[in-house]
């Protein structure tokens, strides 16, 4: 199976805090685990076999993990033409991947085939507890990993990421979304297949992660978050 690439350098915009700087008063302790939405859910590989948009791929499937905990379906989602369609339009027609704090700007401004994205703000990635705080309270983080050739080889046998998997030549940067966890591993998606990591080796793979609060989030409910404050620190970017 052909997997692509497609994540360019992570950058953060000056004006955004991490994630707990917006905690209207304090995040709650994040349960001990977050089960799998929808294990049987067929995520689809939405393009990523061709085109470098693992950015838009990993934000439909965080956008589909959304829409499992909430209402256990996802209701006609994005084809994988509909993904790799808003990529191309995107990137001006050519397949250059993306900037993910860029393409969840560009995303808030002009949705996702229906879906309101309404705002973003970086987690500390460096932060187990902090990832699995984004991971319960916002149903996925959108994180950027760099994959080892040892991790492509794992991958396709079915075999967990682990430290061990970092100690090989970095092929590529890859955008997932990480939907679950546990005590010691958390589970992402990729080139349309769960994926299992162990804690310390996501760690050190990530070098970004973001929280993504949609229409249906911030509708009287910002999971603690102090709304007005994010959205007037992302209203300076544009």
């Amino acid at each position: 199976m052909t997997r692509k690439y497609g994540r360019l350098p992570a950058q953060f915009p000056g004006q955004l805090k991490t994630l707990t700087h917006y905690v209207a008063g304090q995040l709650a302790d994040p349960p001990a685990f977050v089960r799998v939405p929808g294990e049987h859910y067929a995520w689809g590989m939405l393009g990523n076999d061709q085109y470098g948009d693992c950015g838009v791929a990993g934000l439909e499937h965080g956008l589909e993990a959304q829409a499992l905990v909430a209402h256990g379906i996802v209701n006609a989602p994005p084809s994988a033409t509909q993904a790799v369609d808003y990529y191309l339009a995107y990137t001006g027609g050519q397949d250059t991947g993306v900037v993910l704090s860029d393409f969840l700007g560009y995303t808030r401004q002009h949705g996702y085939y229906g879906e309101k994205i309404s705002a973003y703000a970086p987690v500390n990635h460096t932060s187990v507890t902090e990832m699995r705080q984004a991971i319960a309270l916002f149903d996925f983080a959108y994180t950027g990993i760099r994959v080892t050739a040892r991790m492509e080889d794992e991958y396709a046998a079915g075999e967990d990421w682990t430290l061990e998997s970092l100690n090989s030549q970095t092929v590529g940067l890859h955008c997932v979304p990480a939907t679950a966890y546990g005590s010691h591993r958390a589970t992402v998606i990729t080139w349309g297949k769960l994926q299992p990591v162990a804690w310390a080796a996501y760690v050190a793979m990530m070098d970004e992660a973001w929280v993504v609060l949609t229409g249906e989030l911030t509708q009287g409910d910002g999971r603690g978050i102090n709304y007005t404050q994010l959205q007037a620190d992302l209203n300076q970017l544009q």
